[in-house]
């Protein structure tokens, strides 16, 4: 009965580990559908879950920089917006690849990236591509005093238009500020950024 006993018990034991050594996504929110990322079908090569993920690593390097930091266009500051339609929002490109890198460098990069893609699609890679290379933009919109996040946007587009269900959500804030980040990704790393204004842009909405 003791090797029953002890064989059961080592079994135990090979389960826990399996279980206990599966990882765990620190950045669940990239892929649960909590935020609005660019559609695949529509958007090739766009905002997806890795650069969201990478995005969420690189919060605390965020910097204030009006220079570099695209601003939104619409809606101006203090706006009220129509409840329909539905708004448009849309913001500057910003200064944020780094275009004054040396053309050898730069050169060099794109070798290196365009190597680990190879590498990556010989070797059975996850996504067998490269990752994203563009700038792209993070749009946040909150409640007023900053406590409630309504709505992030993650895109490699200048613009976008809130669904029916987020623009009632937004509605029904209140006071609203938005405030845009934008940085610059190659090989799906963030090189440069994220950029962001010292202040948000605070507007609301009719009822």
């Amino acid at each position: 009965m003791k090797p029953a006993r002890i064989v059961f018990a080592a079994a135990v034991v090979a389960c826990s580990s399996s279980t206990a050594s599966a990882p765990v996504d620190p950045y669940p929110s990239c892929a649960n559908g909590k935020f609005v990322l660019d559609d695949p079908s529509v958007i090739t090569d766009g905002f997806d879950a890795n650069a969201c993920r990478e995005f969420m690593k690189a919060i605390p390097s965020i910097q204030t920089d009006a220079a570099k930091a695209p601003t939104l266009i619409t809606p101006l500051a203090g706006a009220v917006l129509p409840a329909t339609p539905v708004a448009k929002f849309t913001w500057t490109k910003g200064q944020l690849a780094q275009a004054d890198a040396p053309s050898f460098w730069r050169r060099l990069g794109q070798e290196l990236v365009l190597e680990r893609t190879a590498q990556a699609a010989d070797d059975g890679g996850a996504d067998g591509g490269g990752g994203l290379t563009s700038d792209a933009y993070v749009v946040i919109f909150r409640s007023v005093d900053g406590t409630k996040e309504i709505l992030r946007v993650m895109t490699t587009q200048l613009e976008t238009t809130p669904s029916d269900t987020a623009w009632a959500a937004l509605q029904s804030t209140g006071t609203l500020e938005a405030s845009v980040y934008g940085m610059h990704f190659e090989a799906g790393k963030i090189t440069a950024g994220p950029f962001t204004t010292s202040q948000p842009r605070t507007f609301s909405i009719s009822p």
